[in-house]
């Protein structure tokens, strides 16, 4: 009988703590408009519905599918600015026609517009994930398993290279 109180309990206090019903979901699968990769301070630019565009697409969902770790690191303005020039960075940016959510216990990275993957330079150590809404970085960030797989498509594609 306590279980049949407790469960529905907390799942309904977390719900209502992160906005999400879904929280429990670990299932991220959204299809961006546009992904461009800032390679090490030149942009290459993904055509929706070419076969790279689809492919890093599902790489970039199945990393971000599963368990996911909220850290306080943000990215500042000045960060996401050498993200898109810095000669030694390279970072995996997605934009997604509306806001998605990323289902999560955790309130603070929801209904973002941006997703920002840095693969090679500052945070990419971590397997950060940093979001963005209308030009605003969102707080904190995801830690995800493993963005190996993106950066391996990227570099045995020609897509990107380090120089």
């Amino acid at each position: 009988m306590v279980v049949l109180v407790l469960v529905p309990l907390i799942y309904g206090i977390i719900a209502l703590n992160t906005g999400d019903l879904l929280w429990v979901s670990p299932i991220f699968n959204f299809q961006p408009q546009t992904i461009t990769v800032h390679c090490f301070g030149e942009d290459v630019y993904l055509e929706a519905g070419t076969e790279d565009f689809v492919a890093l697409t599902q790489l970039i969902n199945q990393s971000l599918t599963g368990r996911k770790r909220w850290d306080s690191i943000s990215i500042s303005d000045v960060t996401y600015e050498e993200y898109q020039s810095h000669p030694k960075m390279m970072v995996v940016e997605l934009t997604y026609p509306k806001p998605i959510r990323v289902h999560s216990r955790y309130k603070f990275f929801s209904n973002v517009d941006r997703i920002i993957i840095p693969l090679v330079g500052r945070h990419a150590q971590s397997n950060a994930v940093f979001g963005r809404r209308f030009d605003f970085p969102i707080p904190g960030s995801f830690h995800v398993d493993d963005i190996e797989p993106i950066k391996n498509h990227l570099t045995e594609n020609d897509l990107c290279a380090e120089p």
